[in-house]
This record gives C-alpha cells, sequence and structure tokens, in this order.
C-alpha cells in the first residue's frame, strides 16, 4: 500500500469529479459482532450502497453457548445474488473450498453448510477465515470467462457422497 496524504480534505473543493477515493479501510482492521448464538450475515456487513451490499468474513470467535452450533444455517437471499471470494484460511462451511475461489448463490437459491460441516463445526471455538462477500440487489451477469473456469459440479457439493 502506498498512502497518499492530502494537504487539505479532497471534498472540501467545489465540483468535485473525481475517481480517487480518500478513504480506505483494511479488511485486518474489520471486526464482526459476535453472540451466544449463530448470528445471522448482515454482522459481517461492511459496506452498503444503494446496489449492493460488503461483506467481511474474518477471524472470529465462534458462538459461545454451550448447546450452539457454530456452523452457519441454511437460507436464501431474496433480495439480492450472493458472490463470494474466498482470500484464505480455513472455510469451515465448505468442502473442497480453495484460496481465490468464487462462488455465486442467485437471488432465492437455498444454500448453506455442506454435508459435514455442521459435524465438524461443533465444539469448535474460532474461525480463521477471510473472505469477502459482495451481494448485488441485481442479478449478475455471467461472462464468457467466468463461465470458463466454472467448476463444473459444484452445485453438487451439497450432495452427501453416496447422492451424487
Amino acid at each position: 500500500m502506498y498512502p497518499y496524504v492530502y494537504a487539505n480534505h479532497p471534498f472540501d473543493v467545489a465540483g468535485w469529479d473525481g475517481y480517487h477515493y480518500p478513504y480506505i479501510f483494511s479488511i485486518f482492521n474489520f471486526e464482526p459482532i459476535t453472540g451466544r448464538i449463530h448470528m445471522p450475515p448482515p454482522i459481517h456487513q461492511t459496506f452498503e450502497n444503494a446496489n449492493f451490499v460488503i461483506c467481511s468474513f474474518v477471524p472470529r470467535l465462534y458462538d459461545y453457548h454451550p448447546e450452539a452450533i457454530p456452523a452457519p444455517y441454511h437460507h436464501s437471499n431474496i433480495d439480492s445474488d450472493e458472490l463470494l471470494y474466498y482470500v484464505d484460511g480455513d472455510f469451515m462451511s465448505r468442502n473442497n473450498i480453495e484460496k481465490g475461489q468464487i462462488t455465486l448463490h442467485p437471488g432465492g437459491l437455498p444454500h448453506g453448510p455442506h454435508p459435514g460441516a455442521i459435524e465438524r463445526s461443533i465444539g469448535k471455538k474460532e474461525t480463521g477465515e477471510l473472505a469477502v462477500m459482495i451481494d448485488p440487489f441485481a442479478p449478475v451477469m455471467i461472462t464468457e470467462e467466468a463461465v470458463k473456469i466454472q467448476v463444473e459440479d459444484y452445485y453438487k457439493s451439497w450432495l452427501e457422497e453416496n447422492e451424487k
């Protein structure tokens, strides 16, 4: 990172029409809300505007109620698609996800932890994942380049091994 410090506040001008944003926020400075039981995804929300939200999944303590299940519950995003970029760490709720991968769950499509993830999460104290999620409020358009890198059987990853 190469910071640049202005002598004056960049918004203190008439007719600002630039693409240079004077503020930054490191994902390493984000601290999510934690709770005794699993908190809903908005606790990870970092930014919001009229067209999308950005959520940051960072290392955090898991739910600390003695009977809590740390794995997220199955859900459907009815207002948005869900793009998740897996940056680094152990993605507890997913099987066979590697850093650098991106998943897309279209709006309304039920999804949640992969088979075995709930059981693996029991007794765990914290997560070490680092991921960024974008929830756009308009459907995502898939490019030909994206189709070329698609993991063909990803949709089958919620099936038990004997069902595939």
